[in-house]
């Protein structure tokens, strides 16, 4: 079986969005990629004349594949879609090799990599589409050698995610992933083709959007020698009671003299302003995977202005609520009630105020009424 670990790392770097460089290596070959904010600016390695080839025309001499994409564009007027597009195709078929090969590598330079002036490709949607698409290599099968892995949402997943804007049937089946299933246990539940299902959680998996864990061995029971001590052998000395005592007291009287300095003062000084924070108006709440999937197609609606938060940040279910806007206090955020867009409330949803307290594991906000 092979090891995916150097896929997943992969993903879970690309999840991130941190800016840099990733070499990918294989026994067939070797590129680097230039990363800024989840697109390739650049591809280095790749055959670069390959491209002009597909295009059928001269090439413009560029060593990097997507400088050489725009370069075409302009030097011989051929649609900078058209020969980008052809790029992504050179790209796919480099991932497609790297993902196969067992002898696979896969490292970071964090360095900032040069801003393209031009047309770059999303790294996420190239790899999504590979895999979706791979019918014949089973590439899936190198992303989720075994299917017994658990998997769970990434931080950011919806962040992650919404932009892919996959079918209905793709959102219901990532939808019930709460991070206790495998992969099998997804595709078994799902009405659709088991393949259909595994591709699905392999793409999000290379992506980093969903997030693989190795199945738990459970350890066997340690047999702890006794704690016997032998006659030559020092023993531990014991602390007297009295003395635990007294250094408990002395520390309450660090504690009492250190809250005098610290919250005394003059009552005349300037009031800490209170209720300052991050409030929002709920629009929508649901807990079905249909729920999930309705507040997706609004967030494409006004991206800048909804997000999704869990309606209980400390427990473990799927329940998720619909928040437009971001006030600094409650008042703020009850004056714009009026604001909100009229098509974005659910029908029979009454809109009212929240504060968001704190950040999940999904990367979505819990909140509190």
């Amino acid at each position: 079986m092979q090891d995916p670990k150097q896929i997943w790392e992969f993903g879970r770097w690309i999840a991130r969005r941190d800016p840099g460089s990733a070499r990918l290596s294989w026994s067939g070959g070797e590129f680097v990629l230039g990363v800024r904010q989840g697109r390739i600016h650049s591809a280095v390695g790749l055959d670069a004349d390959d491209l002009a080839r597909r295009l059928g025309c001269q090439g413009a001499g560029e060593n990097d594949l997507l400088a050489e994409a725009r370069a075409l564009g302009q030097v011989r007027q051929i649609p900078e879609t058209q020969a980008v597009g052809k790029a992504k195709e050179i790209l796919q078929e480099a991932f497609l090799e790297w993902l196969l090969d067992p002898e696979r590598r896969f490292s970071i330079d964090l360095g900032e990599p040069a801003e393209a002036d031009g047309a770059t490709i999303s790294i996420t949607h190239a790899l999504v589409e590979l895999v979706l698409a791979d019918t014949d290599h089973n590439v899936a099968s190198s992303v989720l050698p075994d299917e017994a892995a658990v998997l769970e949402r990434a931080q950011g997943f919806l962040e992650l995610y919404a932009p892919l804007r996959l079918s209905e049937e793709a959102d219901l089946i990532v939808a019930g992933i709460t991070g206790s299933a495998t992969a099998t246990q997804i595709a078994r539940k799902s009405p659709h083709r088991p393949e259909e299902v595994i591709r699905l959680m392999a793409a999000l998996v290379a992506t980093g959007i969903l997030r693989a864990a190795e199945p738990a061995v459970p350890s066997p029971d340690l047999d702890w020698p006794g704690a016997d001590y032998s006659d030559d052998e020092p023993k531990p000395r014991k602390i007297p009671v009295w003395m635990i005592g007294a250094a408990a007291a002395l520390l309450l009287i660090v504690v009492a003299v250190a809250a005098f300095f610290l919250l005394g003062g003059d009552d005349s000084e300037e009031a800490v302003v209170v209720g300052s924070g991050d409030w929002g108006i709920v629009v929508e709440m649901g807990c079905e995977p249909k729920d999930l999937q309705r507040m997706l197609r609004k967030r494409n609606l006004e991206r800048k202005a909804l997000r999704t938060v869990k309606a209980d940040p400390t427990d473990d279910d799927t329940c998720f609520r619909l928040v437009w806007g971001s006030f600094t206090n409650r008042t703020a955020a009850e004056e714009a009630m009026d604001e909100v867009p009229a098509n974005l409330i659910e029908d029979g949803f009454q809109p009212h105020v929240i504060e968001v307290a704190e950040i999940d594991a999904d990367g979505a906000a819990g909140v509190e009424d």
